[in-house]
């Protein structure tokens, strides 16, 4: 592995190790703490953020600098190095004492120790870890080159962090004025279109005959307008070379002001939709895709319309930029009895678009619910037209399996059905709107559910995680990048990546992630992965609909 690698897993190792060290923890007496625990609560609630928001900012500072050769050549120069497995198990040691440690940090009354001698061995038990787990991965001078090599960047990195928790804390002061505000803007919005509209600023309530919509605190925006800055902040960073500076930091105030529209409209439109006679639909499903809706539409605005302004872009074709004009796809090894695959006009459009429309419609047939999901068949039929539309460029890649496919899928459920009941997701009932249907409609949705679950969502993840993703990380070039080329930073990042976008079951799906990249990193087989992931699918789908464990398909 790269030097590089060795950081991602050295992060992975600590996140999936702190995982269930939070769940030991005493929840309700650490809420009522004082004192000296109170303390230790704050510090290490803030800790944990800094830290986040360190690592984060060092690697957009890193990028943001250059240098890639340099920092290929650092990383690459560890890559003959072993594992040096006595660390390995002093780290395993002393992450060992952490488990009864952390039962006993807050509120226990039979805690063998006092809360400030559990809080000294908690210390130091996890420095120890860290520091083995570290020598254990790489050997120190590596570590010390990478350090160095970030010069100043670690103070502003460090500046970055601090102003980011600090925000993170006292924005919460701005809640309230916003919220505010928010009442004022849907206030006038609805004046027009509901005769009749009660205003109360007091409770900041908004009431018609039939309906009615109190903007609390969480209604006020200020999270998706956090969620765009940071986008603009990424947009930016990523297309820096193709914008006017500073013109282009125009962007932010942009994206604030957009965000609040949109959310004053959101609620509007939350509120006209109840008046209409739809209140569940208001309550449930509107009310929780709205918001998506709205920063997936402030985004694209944003994106499109600035690159396609001459006077803060470069060109007024975004189509001039040079990840943007590749052929697509070229054979990754030599097919047998497969077309050649033609020119795409965008080759990210191709491996992401049918992914992109099954999100899409997703959030369509939520906000179009009363709570549960009854158009899920929006679902597959965007999926199936955008593949449709995509399979024209797919012919170069190779869609042959063998028995390694089978094995791989058959390995990836055993591993995700174990995690899911470790992490007590192997349970649950039938969702009660779906019980409540009648027997045809439940079944049809059923059967709509599996057959989507087993044929589109295996094609279009695979075509986005390890077709796109996985080897877009490994380089720009990526429709032209062997599957054999891409390394084990790529390979990790992008499991990681799709195990979050599974929610709750994340564990799991990282490590299925990570067992489908190896298998098409060996083989160059596209087919390989997705008839892994598609026998994964049925597997898990069998399991659902015979022994009852809905949980893997509806996690709370």
């Amino acid at each position: 592995m790269s030097l590089a690698a060795r950081a991602v897993l050295l992060a992975l190792v600590l996140a999936c190790e702190k995982l269930p060290l939070d769940f030991l923890v005493n929840v309700n007496a650490a809420d009522h703490a004082q004192g000296l625990a109170s303390f230790v609560l704050y510090t290490q609630h803030y800790w944990f953020r800094f830290i986040g928001a360190l690592a984060l900012s060092l690697l957009l500072f890193a990028y943001a600098k250059g240098d890639r050769a340099g920092w290929v050549s650092l990383s690459e120069a560890v890559s003959g190095a072993s594992v040096r497995w006595p660390a390995v198990c002093l780290h395993v040691l002393a992450v060992l004492p952490l488990f009864p440690l952390s039962y006993y940090l807050y509120g226990r009354s039979d805690a063998p120790l006092p809360f400030p001698v559990i809080v000294g061995l908690w210390l130091m038990c996890a420095g120890v870890a860290i520091v083995a787990l570290v020598a254990a991965l790489a050997p120190w001078q590596a570590w010390w080159s990478a350090v160095r090599k970030l010069g100043t960047l670690w103070l502003y990195a460090a500046a970055a962090a601090l102003v980011a928790t600090s925000i993170s804390r006292w924005s919460q002061h701005l809640w309230a004025p916003m919220a505010a505000i928010t009442f004022d803007a849907v206030r006038h919005l609805l004046i027009p279109i509901i005769p009749g509209l009660q205003a109360d600023p007091h409770t900041e309530i908004l009431r018609s005959d039939s309906f009615a919509v109190q903007i609390s605190d969480y209604c006020s925006g200020l999270e998706g307008m956090g969620m765009l800055l940071a986008f603009c902040g990424a947009w930016l960073l990523c297309f820096r070379k193709e914008y006017r500076f500073p013109r282009a930091l125009l962007l932010f105030p942009a994206g604030i002001v957009l965000s609040f529209v949109l959310n004053a409209v959101r609620i509007a439109a939350l509120m006209v939709i109840g008046n209409a006679g739809h209140p569940d639909i208001a309550a449930f499903g509107f009310h929780s895709q709205a918001g998506w809706i709205a920063f997936t539409l402030s985004a694209g605005l944003i994106a499109i319309g600035s690159l396609h302004s001459s006077w803060l872009s470069h060109t007024t074709a975004p189509a001039a930029s040079k990840d943007r004009q590749h052929l697509v796809p070229t054979p990754m090894i030599e097919p047998t009895g497969l077309a050649e695959a033609g020119q795409a006009p965008n080759p990210t459009a191709v491996y992401l678009m049918p992914l992109l429309a099954a999100l899409a419609a997703g959030m369509i047939a939520r906000a179009n619910s009363n709570g549960f999901e009854t158009l899920y068949w929006l679902r597959p039929l965007a999926a199936t037209a955008a593949l449709f539309w995509a399979w024209r460029w797919l012919g170069g890649l190779d869609w042959r399996f063998t028995w390694r496919g089978p094995l791989a899928g058959v390995l990836a459920f055993l591993v995700w059905i174990s995690l899911a009941r470790l992490l007590g997701h192997s349970r649950g009932s039938m969702p009660a709107a779906l019980a409540s249907m009648p027997p045809s409609s439940r079944n049809a949705w059923l059967v709509v559910r599996a057959a989507a679950f087993v044929t589109t969502v295996p094609l279009t993840q695979e075509l986005a995680f390890r077709g796109y993703l996985m080897r877009r990380i490994a380089g720009a070039d990526f429709d032209k990048l062997r599957f054999r080329a891409v390394g084990a930073t790529a390979l990790i990042v992008s499991a990681a990546i799709f195990g979050v976008d599974q929610g709750a079951l994340w564990l799991p799906a990282a490590l299925a992630g990570s067992l489908y990249g190896v298998l098409l990193i060996r083989t160059e087989r596209i087919g390989e992965v997705l008839v892994a992931h598609c026998l994964t699918n049925a597997l898990l789908a069998l399991a659902v609909l015979s022994i009852g464990q809905w949980s893997l398909w509806f996690v709370s």
